[in-house]
């Protein structure tokens, strides 16, 4: 009998340790997964509202209202990864926003193809770093503060100044821009002393256009955040720690000859635009100089026409930077609207299947390529 009191007492004690343990260990787990999915969340909404505000201001190059007046490039669309002063930088100005399309197949995930950019320079675009199935976007745009007389402009960093119908691409001089027309004052962003794009406002004499950082912004997938060993360039499975975490990048130009790569949010799978095309009426409008009215006519994620480009569908599939056990994600995604398009990202499979996924999405107009064509 004391035997079977003791076996109900040592029975009782294990249910009484064992339980709480058992409320803690299943507390933890439901609150780690809920700071994966927290974490997913911030990422995925970042990475739309980064890349929204960023083609908000495409086009926007100061006073500049002219596009026309920019020579055309003799590559269009032009090359992304010109880092020099001179002709081909400037006339990729003509053309605000340009994408290059990645292409998912709808049944196998690893059958992606890899946006095409063989025809660019983009050193950083390689296979290594492109994650099959995403788009590449190409944003150019200008600073929307104008330099003031006392800041110093970054050595070798590219600075326009534009008046309503001229541009003009500088190099920043490590100097103060000044304020023209006083005496022995700089007025360019190399810190010449004259300036020929003047700003005809009845002042006599005019003063001198505002200067702004000029910013081309290249946004693609790559497959890891930190490739192994360091450096730009994914290296394969061990990036990462062994685990490589999809993440979205941008390539930024920060001064002549330097292309930099800048990882911006992690967990980013797939990246995908579809862009508002105006092309009706087809005629220029003798009031704006332009074809079209503002008006978005049809989207597509091939353009005929980048400069006809006055809006932008954003669609992004985020994921958990660490995997869940014991959960199986059976949901494929659409990351698109246009009918002529592949848009559904299959259901994951291998140890993918572990991951919590969502998709982000965004509506922009370019507000400066759309201005532009608004007949009054």
């Amino acid at each position: 009998m004391a035997s079977l009191e003791l076996a109900k007492s040592i029975s009782t004690g294990v249910w009484l340790v064992a339980g709480p343990g058992l409320i803690f260990v299943n507390s933890s787990e439901a609150n780690r997964e809920l700071q994966k999915t927290a974490q997913q969340i911030e990422n995925g909404r970042y990475a739309i509202d980064v890349v929204s505000q960023d083609l908000r201001l495409a086009g926007f190059y100061g006073h500049l209202h002219e596009l026309n007046n920019i020579p055309m490039p003799g590559m269009i669309p032009p090359d992304p990864c010109v880092s020099a002063l001179g002709t081909a930088l400037t006339s990729s100005l003509r053309f605000p926003v340009q994408g290059y399309r990645g292409t998912i197949d709808t049944a196998i995930a690893t059958s992606d193809a890899r946006a095409n950019v063989a025809s660019t320079s983009c050193a950083a675009l390689s296979n290594a770093n492109l994650r099959p199935g995403s788009d590449v976007l190409v944003i150019r745009r200008a600073d929307t503060n104008p330099l003031g007389a006392v800041d110093i402009t970054t050595t070798n960093a590219f600075y326009i100044q534009s008046t309503f119908a001229a541009l003009q691409i500088q190099q920043g001089g490590g100097a103060a821009i000044g304020t023209c027309p006083s005496t022995n004052e700089h007025c360019k962003a190399d810190g010449a002393t004259a300036s020929t794009l003047k700003l005809a406002n009845g002042a006599t004499p005019s003063p001198s256009a505002p200067i702004r950082r000029l910013r081309v912004h290249v946004y693609f997938v790559a497959p890891c955040s930190i490739p192994n060993g360091g450096g730009t360039v994914c290296t394969g499975a061990a990036d990462d720690g062994g685990r490589p975490i999809p993440t979205l990048k941008r390539l930024e130009l920060t001064s002549s000859g330097t292309i930099t790569v800048v990882p911006m949010v992690e967990g980013i799978e797939y990246f995908k635009i579809e862009y508002g095309v105006d092309t009706a009426p087809s005629s220029v409008n003798v009031n704006t100089g332009y074809a079209g009215d503002g008006t978005v006519d049809s989207y597509t994620q091939a353009p005929a026409d980048w400069s006809n480009v006055i809006a932008a569908k954003l669609y992004l599939l985020a994921r958990n930077t660490e995997p869940t056990q014991g959960f199986t994600d059976t949901k494929t995604y659409l990351l698109g609207s246009a009918a002529s398009d592949n848009f559904a990202v299959p259901a994951a499979a291998g140890t993918e299947v572990r991951y919590k996924r969502h998709v982000y999405t965004a509506a922009v107009q370019l507000v400066n390529s759309a201005g532009r064509r608004e007949i009054p």
